[in-house]
């Protein structure tokens, strides 16, 4: 043995690891809640299929690509080959690797349990006749789609204010278009007001005054509008006070 010759030493996986990139780690942390956030552009049923399809993509494409980082940085990475598909897994293994902290696998794990929980096509699921009923009650008059305006007023209160507290709710399904019905009396004439609510199992599509009668007869056009008027603007007719500014429109 050459008593000269210098001894060399292979370099821990410590200090690999200081010459690492980590942006791919902390984008698959923060992927779930952007799923999350786009959903708020995601307009019907199919947009959120492709939305989560594309979360899943760019998770599985993020966690591929560190993998290969560790690897070219000569890391073994055998242990982590297996949870590849499995995120916060990956992660847990992979800082454990490196001699990092284990807070960004805790993240992870939370921020995708609370995307799991909380995106349309879960909360869906509790989606059911009362939930509707209490939906469109506590909905304001400006998000009917055949109210033009602005109004702070709340759907039900206006309803008990015309047709009183004995008001009658209920509401039917039929594929991706809910009905809910109330029905009740004003000065001596029976009403029955209609919300047509379109919901496709993950976003709501519409939501408008689909049909008002009176005394058993559906009014259309100027009647259709003034009864809706009197309801949702006018809330002191009584007393002769108005808004003419807004107006519901058929």
């Amino acid at each position: 043995m050459d008593i000269n010759t210098e001894p060399t030493y292979e370099p821990s996986n410590s200090a690999k690891a200081m010459k690492l990139n980590n942006g791919f780690i902390w984008f698959l942390c923060f992927v779930p809640l952007l799923g999350l956030f786009f959903e708020n552009y995601a307009v019907s049923r199919t947009a959120g299929i492709f939305l989560w399809i594309m979360v899943l993509l760019f998770m599985l494409a993020a966690t591929a690509a560190d993998y290969v980082q560790l690897k070219n940085a000569q890391l073994d990475v055998r242990r982590l080959t297996a949870w590849l598909w499995l995120t916060p897994v990956y992660i847990y293994k992979r800082e454990k690797l490196c001699g990092y902290e284990l807070y960004k696998a805790i993240m992870c794990g939370f921020f995708i349990v609370a995307a799991l929980a909380l995106n349309g096509f879960t909360q869906s699921i509790r989606i059911d006749e009362d939930y509707m009923t209490v939906s469109a009650q506590s909905s304001y008059v400006q998000s009917l789609d055949n109210f033009s305006g602005s109004s702070g007023k709340i759907i039900g209160d206006c309803i008990e204010s015309y047709l009183g507290e004995n008001a009658e709710w209920n509401c039917t399904k039929d594929g991706y278009n809910w009905t809910v019905t109330v029905n009740g009396s004003h000065r001596n004439s029976d009403y029955s007001i209609s919300f047509l609510i379109v919901y496709d199992g993950f976003t709501y599509r519409s939501f408008k005054i689909s049909d008002v009668t009176k005394d058993g007869k559906s009014l259309s056009d100027d009647d259709f509008t003034n009864v809706c008027k009197e309801i949702f603007i006018d809330t002191d007719t009584d007393n002769g006070s108005s808004d003419n500014s807004d107006k519901t429109s058929s």
